[in-house]
């Protein structure tokens, strides 16, 4: 396999930064805390922010998570109350009854216009 090397540039910019925070560590260590202090405020904010919109803007989102839960909630315990029949193969010659589909009760349809004809006349 090929391992990636760092370009030369990033390398020395990577360098520059070390020697600059070792120096400022060892010279000025209260301006450096003030700066590490500052930079965590600004990421703090922007962390804020960044959440406070993506809440606002996910509330759809959340509305129809919240409505599959309730789904499969549903379905889930419908499941459980049908009960478990086994096939019995000692009757031969009976007929089997064409079950019906059940349809889901959860979903429903939203009835419209269906039994208004458009007028073409008006085209």
């Amino acid at each position: 396999m090929f391992r990636r090397t760092i370009h030369p540039l990033i390398g020395i910019v990577l360098f520059l930064g070390a020697l600059g925070f070792v120096y400022m560590l060892f010279e000025q260590p209260a301006l450096l805390f003030r700066r590490i202090i500052f930079i965590g405020l600004i990421v703090a904010i922007l962390y804020a922010i960044y959440h406070l919109a993506y809440k606002r803007q996910n509330k759809e989102r959340s509305a129809y998570l919240k409505a599959v839960h309730q789904s499969k909630k549903l379905y889930a315990e419908r499941e459980r109350k049908l009960p478990v029949k086994t096939l019995s193969h000692s009757k031969k010659g009976t007929h089997h009854r064409l079950q019906k589909k059940r349809s889901t009760s959860h979903l429903t349809v939203i009835e419209g216009k269906k039994g208004k004809k458009k007028n073409r006349a008006l085209f």
